[in-house]
C-alpha cells in the first residue's frame, strides 16, 4: 500500500538531523554539529582559533554540546579547569603549553595528555586512568592517588635526562619515550613496574646500564623500540618476564633474542629488524624504516633526503640566496618523493606523515616560516 503524504512527512520528521549550533568563545562565532564529541579549543597565533589569544573566554558555550567527550587546549588555564569541573561528561583532555600549577582533581577527566616548558605541577584525582606528560620540565611535580599505582603513565621527553616525577613512581605501567640515549637507572625508583615500553625517538637508540632493569622483579612485559645498541646481550634475568618485543632493531639483536628465549615461557616479537650494513649507511636518515617496503623504495627516499640535507647544511645565515636555495632543496625533496611514489611504490598515509615530519625538520634547520614550509610541502605534492 502506498504511504500517504502525511505519513511521509511524519517519517521525515523522525529522521530529521538536529540543526547546527553556533558557539562563540570570544574570538568569533563558529558553527558546530550539536552531536560534536571532539572539540579543538587551542588559541592560534594568527587568531584563527575559536578561543581568543587573550582576554575572557565564554566557557558557557560548552553547554551547547551535550555529547562532548574530548577537548584539546593550549596555553594558560584562563578558566578551563573550572569549566571542566562543572561538565563531568568531558573525559579526555589534551592540553599543550600548559603554564604553572594545574589542579584537575575536581574534573571528570579520565585520560590526560599535558605538557609545556612552563608547567610546574599537575594534580589529578584517583579516577584518572592514563596520564601523558609530553615535553614537560624534568622538575614538574605530579600529585596522584597512591603514587600513581593505578595509572598508565606516559612520559615523552626529547632528551636523555628523563626523570620520573616522585608522585607517580608507584605506576605499574610506563611508556617512556626519550631521545637517542637513556640509562635504565632512571627507572630505579619504580618498584611496582610490571609493563614497560621504552621508545627511542632519535638514533642511535642506546639503552645504557641495562643491568639496572634487574631490580624490576615484577616486570612481565618489556617492549623496546628503535634501540640499535646492545640490549639482549646485557639484559638481566627478569623472573616475571613473559613478553619481549623488539621493534626497530638489528637483525643480530633479533637473532640473539630468539636464541636466548627459545624453549622458555617468554614470547619474543620482533619487527622492523634491519641489517648492520643498512643501519651503517642510513642510521641518521628519517626514512630508514622504509626498508620494510623494499630496498629500492627505501634507498631512493633516503638518497632524496640526503641530497636536500646536504644543500641545506651548506647554506649560511648571511647567504644572500638563502631563501631561494632552501626552497629549491625542499621542493626538490617533494619532487623526488613524487617520483618514488609513482615508480617504486606507494607512499601511504603513514609514510606521508613521516615525510612531512622530515620536511619540517629540514625547514627548521634554515628557519623557514611555517607558512612557507606548509606551502612548499603541499604545492606539487602527489602523495
Amino acid at each position: 500500500m502506498t504511504a500517504s503524504w502525511g505519513q511521509f512527512q511524519s517519517l521525515r520528521g523522525i529522521r530529521q538531523v538536529p540543526d547546527d549550533v553556533v558557539l562563540d568563545f570570544g574570538a568569533s562565532p563558529r558553527t558546530y554539529r550539536p552531536t560534536t564529541k571532539v572539540l579543538d579549543l587551542r588559541p592560534h597565533a594568527h587568531g584563527h582559533g575559536p578561543v581568543p589569544i587573550d582576554g575572557p573566554v565564554d566557557w558557557s558555550q560548552l553547554d551547547k554540546l551535550p555529547d562532548l567527550l574530548t577537548v584539546e587546549y593550549a596555553g594558560p588555564a584562563r578558566g578551563i579547569v573550572e569549566a571542566l569541573a562543572t561538565r563531568p561528561g568531558i573525559q579526555f583532555l589534551y592540553w599543550w603549553d600548559a603554564v604553572g600549577d594545574v589542579d584537575l582533581r575536581a574534573t571528570g577527566v579520565r585520560s590526560l595528555q599535558i605538557g609545556g616548558l612552563r608547567l610546574r605541577s599537575v594534580a589529578v584525582h584517583e579516577r584518572l586512568e592514563s596520564l601523558q606528560l609530553r615535553r614537560a620540565p624534568t622538575t614538574v611535580r605530579v600529585d596522584a592517588a597512591d603514587a600513581g599505582h593505578g595509572l598508565r603513565l606516559q612520559l615523552f621527553h626529547d632528551a636523555s635526562d628523563a626523570v620520573i616525577p616522585v608522585g607517580v613512581r608507584g605506576t605499574r605501567d610506563l611508556w617512556l619515550r626519550v631521545g637517542g640515549e637513556v640509562s635504565a637507572s632512571v627507572l630505579s625508583d619504580l618498584t611496582d613496574l610490571e609493563e614497560l615500553v621504552l621508545d627511542f625517538d632519535k638514533p642511535p637508540g642506546n639503552l645504557t646500564d641495562v643491568a639496572e632493569l634487574g631490580r624490576h622483579t615484577q616486570l612481565c612485559v618489556l617492549k623496546i623500540h628503535n634501540a640499535y645498541g646492545p640490549v639482549v646481550e646485557d639484559l638481566p634475568e627478569l623472573p616475571a618476564l613473559r613478553e619481549l618485543e623488539l621493534g626497530g632493531t638489528r637483525m643480530s639483536t633479533a637473532a640473539a633474542a630468539n636464541e636466548r628465549y627459545r624453549d622458555t615461557s617468554v614470547t619474543v616479537d620482533v619487527w622492523r629488524a634491519k641489517t648492520d650494513e643498512w643501519l651503517a649507511a642510513h642510521m641518521d636518515n628519517p626514512f630508514r624504516d622504509w626498508i620494510e617496503h623494499g630496498e629500492e623504495f627505501a634507498l631512493a627516499a633516503c638518497e632524496a633526503y640526503d641530497r636536500a640535507r646536504a644543500i641545506l647544511d651548506a647554506i649560511t645565515p648571511i647567504d644572500p640566496d638563502r631563501l631561494a636555495l632552501a626552497e629549491s632543496a625542499l621542493r626538490g625533496l617533494v619532487a623526488d618523493l613524487n617520483a618514488v611514489n609513482e615508480h617504486l611504490g606507494e607512499i601511504d598515509t603513514n609514510y606521508r606523515e613521516q615525510a612531512g615530519e622530515a620536511f619540517r625538520g629540514l625547514a627548521r634547520l634554515v628557519e623557514i616560516p611555517a607558512e612557507l614550509e606548509r606551502q612548499w610541502f603541499d604545492e606539487g605534492r602527489r602523495f
